[in-house]
């Protein structure tokens, strides 16, 4: 039985009592000469009856703000737990790019501008494939602010300066090493924002 069923019923069993008391005893059971009758008690207890009328829609919406907010802290926790997954991927993909573009430029001369044209073919398409990976991209969409060109613009000049059709595009193994130093910074950066906000840290 709800609730407001059973403050209805209860407002009708005071008014039947207080009717009952004046039916069979008079006015005289329920006031003396000069002091307030039925009509006053009457009055005086309608405000709390529409307490108990009301307190069972108030316990309803107190339970459902309550359930919206459950609610709204577990999606945050899904999204933010989906995002550091994501964070991760991303900065172990830029650390492994990293790692594949210094073998070559440790081996550049001093003084001397790297060329992607002297890059292993094996090191330029991993380097391709890592910046096209659907990690980094999502990521860029959902969590980075990108500090210039995006991942597939990168590749494409990587790929451009390895076929040789542009010559500003030689430089792009320092190119790929900078986009991949950036977002691996980001990645790093949003994974301590959540173990602060978590408290994990």
């Amino acid at each position: 039985m709800s609730y407001r069923i059973i403050a209805v019923i209860l407002l009708f069993v005071l008014v039947g009592a207080l009717g009952a008391a004046t039916w069979f005893h008079g006015t005289g059971s329920l006031c003396e000469p000069g002091e307030a009758c039925v009509r006053e008690w009457i009055s005086a207890t309608s405000g709390w009856a529409a307490v108990l009328v009301a307190l069972p829609t108030i316990l309803y919406l107190s339970r459902q703000v309550r359930d919206a907010d459950r609610h709204q802290k577990t999606s945050f926790a899904i999204q933010m737990r989906r995002h550091a997954i994501l964070a991760n991927r991303t900065r172990d993909i830029a650390y492994t790019a990293i790692m594949m573009l210094d073998l070559y430029l440790k081996r550049v001369p001093e003084g001397q501008a790297p060329d992607i044209r002297e890059v292993d073919k094996e090191t330029v398409v991993g380097i391709i494939h890592h910046l096209r990976d659907t990690t980094i991209s999502t990521f860029e969409g959902e969590i980075a602010n990108p500090m210039g060109l995006p991942a597939y613009g990168t590749s494409l000049i990587v790929e451009k300066g390895y076929d040789g059709d542009d010559r500003a595009a030689f430089a792009a193994p320092d190119m790929a090493r900078s986009f991949f130093e950036s977002i691996a910074k980001q990645a790093e950066s949003y994974l301590s924002e959540v173990k602060t906000i978590t408290g994990t840290g």
